[in-house]
């Protein structure tokens, strides 16, 4: 058991506290010097424990008797799920430990279809990954001063431990979450739910069944699995009664993790809120944030710790954007995987344009660096919208918004055309009149030539019956 386990509470609080003013005096720019230099040490320690990544230096080229602090980073290999998981065994890949010495095991989602990534922790480690989870905690909700029960209806067996707050591992149930919500949250101060944006929809259905009061347990949403874009997020917080613009407690917020290195590395606060929110109104802000005015949606905007992650964006374009490539800075990881690749296309944000686009949103800039988000590369398809456009579109009006489960389709014609697919909430859903009023939205919003296709929860092709266990696919690889 590590030190921090056997600090009493209150010392805990005070080592939050701490650390976190110290973050702040920092600032993100020396911050993300000490990241580089710790990334190279990093690499060394990979090499030291990793029989399988010494192979992938050995094959870049990398003498292994230099690698050290002189060596040039880019020259290190760029890892993937193909060239490390789906290449070698576990043992190769990772540091020499006995089974008994593991506590917990995180896999990749699977989205792929070919193999999973794994994240193993070793059980020394396992018992203080609640701090970093704390500190976060404490950083956006004030946690340490307000009794706050957290319920997280992650899927794929994603759970976490906190002791600043009372966590409910409940995953997709949605009758468990509410009836916890319900009966056991008034007796705390706030509440906090995590969960993804597809499984969002049916729990406030069962909510509003249930009679849970989210403005009388002053519930926040922390939205994961995939990117949330704004559309959806005015969606929810209509839904649960938040104010986004104006409530200082309660907000709607997403989080990034990857299985394969660990959870929230990207999240946002109430200041990347309100910058993102604004780049809706403000050409020359998004101008700011993503070198150029003209994306096709919104990107998410996140924060990030430098000094536990590297960030690096792998063959930019003339604007920034480019493959998202994270080093997990944790010396003691039991899979190192220096350089790891996301498959999300991302640009990171320089301080200057983080104080100046702080001052147009009229917020404060973050005290964390921050990169934007676009979304996965492989989704990006020639000829198509993208994902997160189409997200936007069917989360414009509400009314039509309720009528969907949120899942639905893309795909090219043979004839050249592109199909949108929508999955309806209920068969009685399915009408002549929902039809019109989905191709006028269409045709308001620039998506007069999609082909819009309406069906009822059975007929749905993909996954018909939802069981929100894995990462929905939006894009269909071949045309129909």
């Amino acid at each position: 058991m590590g030190l921090l386990s056997l600090l009493p509470e209150g010392a805990v609080r005070g080592l939050r506290k701490l650390l976190l003013a110290q973050g702040r005096r920092m600032g993100s720019s020396r911050m993300l010097e000490a990241s580089k230099a710790r990334a190279i040490r990093t690499s060394i320690d990979a090499a030291k424990h990793s029989a399988a990544y010494r192979t992938l230096l050995q094959e870049q080229g990398v003498d292994l008797g230099k690698l050290g602090s002189q060596t040039g980073w880019v020259s290190l290999p760029v890892l993937t799920k193909a060239n490390t998981f789906e290449r070698f065994q576990l043992a190769q890949l990772s540091r020499p430990l006995p089974a008994t010495m593991l506590a917990d095991v995180l896999t990749s989602s699977g989205r792929g279809g070919r193999s999973y990534g794994f994240r193993l922790t070793a059980r020394e480690q396992h018992e203080e990954a609640w701090f970093s989870i704390d500190l976060g905690l404490q950083d956006v909700f004030g946690v340490d001063d307000t009794s706050t029960l957290l319920v997280n209806c992650l899927p794929m067996g994603v759970v976490f431990r906190s002791r600043a707050v009372a966590v409910a591992n409940v995953s997709v149930r949605e009758d468990m979450a509410c009836s916890i919500l319900r009966d056991v949250g008034p007796g705390f101060q706030q509440t906090l739910l995590c969960t993804d944006p597809l499984f969002i929809r049916r729990l406030l259905d069962e909510a509003d069944r249930s009679g849970v009061d989210w403005r009388a347990l002053n519930t926040s949403v922390i939205v994961g699995e995939e990117v949330l874009v704004e559309a959806q997020r005015d969606y929810i917080a209509a839904r649960m009664g938040i104010d986004i613009d104006q409530d200082p407690h309660r907000l709607v917020g997403s989080s990034f993790g990857v299985g394969e290195l660990g959870l929230n590395l990207l999240f946002e606060t109430r200041e990347t809120i309100r910058m993102r929110r604004a780049m809706r109104a403000q050409p020359e802000l998004v101008r700011v944030l993503c070198g150029s005015a003209a994306v096709d949606a919104i990107p998410s905007i996140f924060c990030y710790n430098p000094l536990r992650i590297y960030l690096e964006i792998l063959n930019p374009d003339a604007n920034g954007f480019g493959e998202l490539c994270i080093t997990l800075l944790d010396r003691h990881a039991v899979i190192p995987l220096p350089r790891y690749a996301t498959g999300d296309l991302g640009r990171l944000i320089h301080p200057q344009e983080t104080a100046k686009a702080a001052v147009m949103a009229e917020t404060q800039p973050p005290w964390l660096p921050l990169v934007a988000i676009q979304g996965r590369i492989k989704d990006r398809l020639s000829g198509l919208p993208s994902v997160e456009s189409v997200k936007e579109l069917l989360y414009l009006d509400h009314a039509i918004a309720d009528q969907l489960t949120g899942a639905f389709r893309l795909a090219s014609t043979s004839s050249g055309g592109i199909q949108l697919t929508l999955q309806a909430n209920a068969a009685t859903a399915v009408t002549p009149a929902l039809q019109t009023q989905l191709l006028e939205l269409c045709s308001r919003c620039g998506f007069a030539t999609l082909e819009v296709v309406l069906v009822e929860p059975e007929d749905f092709p993909w996954r018909p019956l939802l069981d929100f266990e894995r990462k929905f696919d939006y894009v269909a690889a071949d045309r129909l």
